[in-house]
């Protein structure tokens, strides 16, 4: 009898076990990451690019999130490699990726007090073109440079820049609405033509009522700034239909919820499903500016998490969307094993 009751409890770990393996399968989990900041946004380099478009690359100050998340919306958005770096000189493991992939010029991303010309000069005794993006004067924003480049690139050289209400307005005195919003507005400004900019840019609540985006809720944008988006075209094709127009503020009541709704966003704005997700530390930045990149060379949409433990709402739109494909951006500092453990155990619920 206590054979029998062995044999029995053994087939039943073993059912049990396979039950357990074949859901952990269900999803595919990997990890981006590197010593510190630099290392990991050169092995997403190194990991998802294999050529530089146009032999180009754009590169940032690793030290300042407003700076490097506007430069990886601008890498985004070409689709090129992106590097952070140190304010002095240039990595060599930057400039080895450099030479694997090509790079003969490179953007710049900086004024000299987060890049210094230390980085010019190397980049130039290379034998690489650079161009430096940052705010020349009063009546300029770096954003304003950036998004300059990013039209130019997508529209001849005498293309009118277009209305100003073709913007997505965001918070970029903080970094997480700027991270989950990069790679989204990196295919926006390819697809629509629409560029990302700080609203404290601007004193009008009414630039955006027609065409535009606001990224955040009423505690980052504020109410009198309204966004709307017209949804298609009328019979004839030519003219906006004006008849079926949809509000087009992006945001929840956290920044995570407002990452769960950028992901959503790109079904609803840009037809497009999203099969994978880069999930970041919400709490902190520097492992995540990378985090662009993996998700425009992915397809992918940028979520947040606690360090410790993994969000709520990002658990349940990865397991509501049917997500199987997830890759953190991070060492484990920044998004723990825990995390990890929960990510493979959310389709066991």
């Amino acid at each position: 009898m206590k054979k029998l009751l062995s044999i029995g409890l053994g087939v039943m770990l073993f059912i049990s076990s396979i039950g357990i393996a074949s859901a952990n399968e269900s999803i595919n989990i990997s990890r981006v990451s590197g010593y510190d900041r630099y290392e990991t946004a050169v092995n997403a380099n190194k990991k998802f690019m294999d050529h530089a478009n146009g032999n180009l690359a754009v590169i940032s100050s690793g030290s300042d999130f407003k700076t490097a998340l506007y430069a990886s919306h601008m890498a985004s958005a070409l689709k090129v490699p992106y590097f952070v770096n140190p304010k002095h000189g240039v990595r060599t493991d930057i400039l080895n990726e450099m030479q694997r992939l090509n790079v003969s010029r490179v953007y710049v991303v900086g004024d000299y007090k987060v890049l210094d010309r230390s980085v010019d000069n190397t980049l130039k005794s290379k034998g690489m073109k650079l161009q430096r993006i940052y705010q020349k004067n009063k009546e300029s924003t770096l954003e304003w440079e950036i998004d300059n480049v990013i039209f130019r690139t997508f529209n001849p050289v005498d293309a009118p820049r277009g209305d100003i209400g073709s913007l997505a307005l965001v918070d970029d005195s903080k970094f997480p609405d700027l991270l989950s919003a990069a790679p989204f507005m990196g295919q926006l400004a390819r697809e629509q033509n629409i560029v990302m900019a700080g609203w404290r840019n601007y004193d009008s609540g009414e630039i955006l009522e027609d065409l535009g985006y606001i990224i955040g809720g009423y505690n980052s944008v504020p109410s009198n700034f309204r966004a709307s988006f017209y949804t298609g075209y009328s019979e004839d094709g030519y003219f906006l239909d004006y008849e079926n127009k949809m509000d087009s503020r992006i945001y929840g009541q956290n920044r995570y919820e407002t990452a769960v709704e950028v992901a959503k966003g790109y079904k609803t704005y840009l037809n497009k499903d999203i099969k994978t997700i880069v999930l970041v530390n919400g709490e902190d930045y520097p492992d995540a500016l990378s985090s662009s990149l993996v998700a425009t060379q992915n397809d992918g949409a940028v979520l947040l998490t606690q360090s410790n433990k993994l969000n709520k709402d990002t658990a349940k739109y990865i397991k509501d969307s049917g997500i199987k494909n997830i890759i953190i951006v991070g060492g484990e500092k920044s998004v723990s094993k825990g995390v990890e453990n929960e990510l493979r155990n959310l389709y066991l619920k």
